[in-house]
């Protein structure tokens, strides 16, 4: 669980005490009785590295790497650490401990690899991690299998180092846009189908597109500045050519910028659809698993699924850093310690859940009047259908970095002035920004044009909303006749389904407008107070917190 959603501090980099104190309590132990701690960076994968200046953006894992001995670094015995190793370990002896504990420092691609995979439905898979950059790679193609003795194996099949990047290479654009980098790339795949496609050949030339399938990008390094690890990111030739950098924060993008945007996201696309086709032939896979921040880009892996070899893709929806965590436990329980048994993921609640009398005794310390409908659901989608802006507190916290039923803000998709209403009332975000349509999975066929079989239960794809069902769904279709979805089954989260449902039988459209309960430059609302606060502090109608309704004024 991040340390952000606890802490109430956006990106929070500090030691994460809260998330790993409630992960122990969640387990009913406690630190004396962990045998093994894992840590999603390898530092002797970096022991003849030549491009130190990349620790300038990682800085805070020098906070967690100083108590790793040079001797451990350094060693070339046996059982020593070497640049090759995917994995490096030390033993720590502690007082009142019969055995010691167990450190073990995961290359970082290798985390990636292991969340995408163990968490799958899959047996066999290829798997893609693509990134910033890890210790020395920025992406990797790979291959995972389970044997009849249950036992996993990892074949890494190639990889492409820093700082031939693509992650790096959209965090640099992203900058130069005013957006925070390694933070804020969702916004220029938001941005981008406001652009044309004016630049989208020189972007190739920039990315360096390839239809050489050994070689399918060669970032051209004269229009960055990214790996000598300066503020800039991208170079004095790609200002002179492109025009200064937006201001930070910036709403209103020119012409020029929106360009810019678009062949970015264009280029990038085109690099990920030959990488899995790379991948493909040669892994022999007909599955697809992805992670790495690069696989947050929903609008990307939509094409991948629409458009690639795979039969299917299956995103981890914890693709970003925050997931490694996960990644280097799963890869240490499983590549380490043999471990064989595994649990597949049919939702992403797996956070702090708060019962119904912990969000009575929040409202009441509060002094809020509140009512408990006998039907919950079907009271929520009328006011939804009247046109409220609803909070929508239940059960677990998601995970990853979507709300997808836990903590949402909620709304009617059919309203195209909400994303206006949305944006300044309640968001205090860019106006360009769209919002996602949450659907009943067993209808999502009928409103988006999606492959056989297709699922996305963490809203991790972008799909077409077909075209005769866009003027219904006018709040939540992009600008471009796109929708980063969500099908909601009925397994994974029986309340949203009930509601959504109940919404469909009242309007006729089983789909709701979905976006993150919390405004923006805040994390993700997790404990009823953080609910409470927000609902109060924006324009939002009514909070659905559990069993409870409360709405402003009393009513």
């Amino acid at each position: 669980m991040l340390e952000e959603r606890f802490s109430r501090i956006k990106h929070d980099s500090n030691w994460p005490a809260r998330a790993i104190a409630w992960c122990l309590e969640q387990g009913k132990t406690s630190l004396d009785a962990v045998d093994h701690v894992a840590f999603f960076w390898n530092p002797a994968q970096e022991l003849d590295f030549p491009h130190p200046g990349r620790s300038q953006s990682y800085r805070h894992h020098g906070d967690y790497l100083h108590m790793v001995p040079s001797w451990l670094l350094g060693s070339q015995g046996s059982g020593g650490a070497r640049p090759s190793s995917p994995s490096m370990s030390q033993s720590i002896q502690i007082d009142g401990r019969e055995q010691p504990l167990q450190i073990h420092y995961i290359d970082h691609h290798r985390c990636h690899a292991a969340v995408s995979f163990f968490p799958s439905p899959h047996a066999q898979a290829a798997v893609l991690t693509v990134d910033g950059y890890g210790e020395r790679n920025a992406t990797t193609l790979g291959r995972w299998s389970i044997g009849s003795d249950q036992r996993a194996r990892f074949e890494l099949l190639d990889e492409i180092e820093f700082p031939n990047s693509l992650g790096s290479f959209y965090a640099a654009v992203t900058s130069w846009l005013g957006f925070r980098a390694n933070s804020g790339e969702g916004k220029v795949m938001g941005l981008a189908p406001y652009g044309d496609d004016s630049l989208v050949q020189d972007f190739r030339r920039i990315l360096g597109l390839s239809d050489d399938s050994d070689t399918p990008y060669n970032l051209d390094l004269s229009w960055f500045d990214f790996y000598l690890d300066r503020p800039s990111r991208v170079s004095e030739r790609f200002l002179s050519t492109f025009g200064p950098r937006a201001e930070r924060g910036c709403g209103d993008h020119n012409a020029g910028q929106r360009a810019v945007a678009f062949a970015t996201q264009a280029v990038l696309e085109e690099a990920l659809l030959a990488l899995s086709r790379r991948l493909h032939h040669l892994s022999g896979c007909e599955h697809l698993v992805m992670a790495g921040g690069v696989a947050m880009n929903s609008a990307a892996n939509g094409r991948i699924e629409r458009e690639g070899p795979f039969q299917s893709l299956w995103v981890q929806p914890s693709s970003g850093d925050g997931g490694t965590a996960v990644g280097a436990a799963l890869w240490t329980w499983h590549m380490l310690l043999s471990g064989t048994q595994r649990h597949h993921w049919n939702h992403d609640r797996h956070g702090p859940a708060f019962n119904d009398d912990a969000c009575r005794a929040a409202l009441a310390k509060g002094g809020w009047q509140w009512t408990e409908p006998q039907n919950l659901c079907q009271e929520t989608a009328q006011a939804l259908a009247n046109g409220e802006l609803i909070g929508w507190f239940q059960g677990g916290a998601e995970l990853g970095a979507r709300a997808l039923g836990g903590r949402s803000i909620l709304a009617d998709p059919r309203r195209v002035e909400n994303k206006d209403v949305l944006n300044s009332r309640v968001k205090f975000r860019e106006g360009f920004r769209p919002f996602a349509p949450s659907v009943l999975q067993e209808r999502a066929g009928e409103l988006f044009e999606l492959p056989e079989g297709c699922t996305v239960p963490w809203m991790q794809k972008v799909h077409p909303v077909r075209e005769a069902a866009r003027e219904q769904l006018a709040g939540v279709t992009h600008i471009d006749g796109s929708a980063r979805l969500q099908t909601v089954s009925r397994d994974a989260d029986p309340l949203y389904h009930d509601l959504i449902a109940a919404f469909g039988d009242i309007t006729g459209v089983p789909v709701l407008l979905n976006t993150s309960f919390n405004v923006k430059g805040e994390p993700m609302v997790l404990s009823p107070d953080d609910a409470i606060r927000c609902w109060a502090s924006t324009g939002l109608d009514r909070l659905v917190l559990g069993c409870c309704v409360v709405r402003k004024g009393g009513g």
